[in-house]
């Protein structure tokens, strides 16, 4: 497995700001990864974020088609397309349906109704739907760097995949993914996600509050951040100490590290406060077994995870993809989850048909790529 890094600089809060940096952006990871796997990529699976991806329930009602009443693929196919036929409006593109469950004749929670019996067949499905310009835009910039999008994946469904267990999707669980510009929520339960949403707020707000708190430069108040950083500031002796250049002066400034942390434990409490009203706009504030799953290079932040089972009263745990055979142990990390669920999503999709399907696919995604136009606008 190859692996490539390159800065965001094109790149708002999920949304292309400036075509010519993400473009460069794009070619600097690929040509790393190509050079470190040996192959030449002609097409990619990309991950979707930022705020303008929203979600709704929807639900599909078909009468079977065969006269014996057996329920067949065909069935399962017209039922969601069923389900996805609901008021979008013009500025936006449906990105995925994922079936929550079916019903067969009033009977609930039927996980797979093919081959069932029956003369009604009803879906309840989780619709995703993006900015039809920001999708678009990604689009082009992957052109650009020469290269066919496969298919587009909202970046937590594929974080789900690396990091999630199918216990845990059974129990009910929660997947935060902190993310630079924003923090993504997904609730799960019986195996398939029922809430989604996109927050405003990441791991740079709170850099930008270590810059202006301590007048220092964004690199700096990264730097300052990740190595010195702490969600609870009680958790700080008092006497630990921190240097920094600030802007405008020569000589090296000494400040507590408590104040470095009484900086960012606002922003943190509010990422947190964020996700459990989100929680509770799912319905699921409080009753999730599984707990809480955090990824992302965010929740990295000392003390975060502290923080966050004290505010959310829930079990919570920092998300690490598992190790797959030929991956690096560099991207075992909670940063890498969406990288490395986007590969594990693309491996499941091309073998759905022995029966294997990503956690968040749902059965027309499959069989047609997620955003119709892709292949007729290029």
């Amino acid at each position: 497995v190859g692996v490539g890094e390159a800065p965001s600089e094109g790149l708002r809060r999920g949304v292309v700001v400036n075509m010519e940096k993400t473009v460069r952006g794009i070619s600097h990871a690929v040509d790393a990864a190509q050079r470190m796997c040996g192959h030449k990529l002609e097409s990619v699976f990309v991950g979707m974020a930022g705020t303008h991806v929203l979600s709704q329930n929807s639900r599909g009602v078909i009468a079977v088609a065969r006269s014996d009443r057996e329920i067949a693929h065909e069935d399962v196919t017209r039922v969601i397309d069923a389900a996805r036929a609901v008021s979008v409006p013009n500025d936006r593109e449906i990105i995925h349906v994922v079936p929550r469950g079916y019903i067969v004749d009033g009977q609930e929670g039927v996980k797979d109704a093919v081959g069932m019996s029956g003369a009604r067949l009803e879906v309840e499905t989780h619709i995703i739907t993006g900015s039809l310009t920001a999708v678009q835009n990604v689009v082009k910039c992957v052109h650009q760097s020469g290269m066919s999008v496969e298919d587009l994946v909202v970046q937590v469904l594929a974080s789900a995949e690396a990091v999630l267990n199918d216990n845990e999707l059974d129990l009910g669980v929660a997947l935060v993914d902190v993310g630079g510009g924003t923090t993504d929520v997904a609730l799960f339960t019986d195996g398939s996600v029922v809430h989604t949403a996109v927050l405003p707020v990441g791991a740079t707000h709170v850099t930008n509050d270590v810059a202006i708190g301590l007048r220092t430069t964004l690199t700096e108040a990264e730097m300052l951040k990740v190595n010195y950083g702490h969600a609870i500031p009680a958790n700080i002796p008092r006497e630990e100490m921190v240097e920094l250049h600030q802007i405008g002066q020569d000589r090296v400034q000494v400040v507590p590290r408590r104040h470095l942390a009484e900086i960012i434990a606002p922003r943190a409490r509010e990422i947190l406060e964020m996700v459990r009203l989100e929680m509770r706009r799912g319905g699921h504030d409080g009753f999730l077994p599984g707990g809480v799953v955090f990824t992302g290079g965010g929740c990295r932040l000392l003390g975060f995870t502290e923080a966050a089972q004290s505010l959310l009263d829930l079990p919570v745990r920092i998300g690490q993809p598992a190790q797959t055979i030929g991956m690096s142990d560099q991207v075992t990390g909670p940063a890498y989850a969406t990288a490395v669920g986007l590969l594990r999503w693309g491996t499941k999709l091309r073998h759905q048909g022995n029966g294997h399907a990503p956690v968040g696919a749902g059965v027309s995604a499959a069989y047609e790529r997620t955003v119709r136009w892709i292949k007729d606008f290029f």
